[in-house]
């Protein structure tokens, strides 16, 4: 029965030092890899008043990569680049629907800061939102079979975003994460077309401390 309780003990103790150890206040980076799903859009042109279209656009790629510093107690900041990408699948208006051709990419700085819900285990809960601004850029985009030109173009607005997720420590230094965030900025503007542009990202990541 004492060595039972010995062992129990021993344990509570390993996780707490480790809890301590994992949460250790000190510079870190990031690197995130996860797939990017745009909402529809309603796009808008000066030259057509009271006309709406709606566009839609496949499933992406979404990166990031951040260089951050977390402080004593629960918090940490960064300063993060981020991409993604993905390609226009339709639009419609009037009710009728016709295929697009062509991508959209963005490019974002963002600063984030994160609340660790930290306990006892070496899984750590947290919640996370950022500002910062985006290129946003329209690639190539055309109707198939049409005439016209391809238009391409790009505007730089002001981003936002908030997020949660979950971090694993796998040793003091290094953390592996799984994570949702929203991403969405103010409508760009494309030539005479305004468009909105929000995505629901979910990422994996890896946290690198030093």
């Amino acid at each position: 029965m004492k060595k039972n309780i010995f062992m129990i003990t021993s344990c509570i103790m390993m996780l707490s030092i480790s809890s301590v150890a994992y949460s250790a206040p000190g510079p870190y980076m990031s690197v995130n890899v996860g797939v990017a799903i745009l909402n529809d859009s309603d796009v808008t042109d000066s030259t057509e008043p009271g006309l709406t279209m709606d566009m839609e656009s496949d499933s992406g790629l979404a990166l990031g990569v951040a260089v951050g510093y977390a402080v004593a107690g629960n918090m940490r900041f960064e300063g993060e680049f981020a991409y993604q990408e993905n390609d226009l699948d339709n639009v419609s208006f009037y009710g009728i629907g016709t295929d697009l051709t062509g991508d959209t990419a963005s490019y974002a700085f963002l600063l984030n800061g994160y609340y660790d819900f930290k306990n006892t285990s070496a899984f750590t809960p947290f919640i996370s939102g950022g500002v910062g601004m985006v290129q946003v850029e329209i690639n190539n985009m055309n109707f198939p079979g049409s005439d016209d030109p391809d238009v391409s173009d790009d505007d730089t607005v002001f981003a936002y975003q908030f997020g949660a997720g979950v971090a694993y420590a796998v040793n003091e230094q290094i953390s592996i994460d799984v994570k949702y965030r929203y991403f969405g900025t103010s409508d760009p503007e494309f030539e005479t077309t305004e468009v909105e542009y929000s995505s629901n990202n979910i990422y994996a990541g890896v946290r690198i401390a030093f």
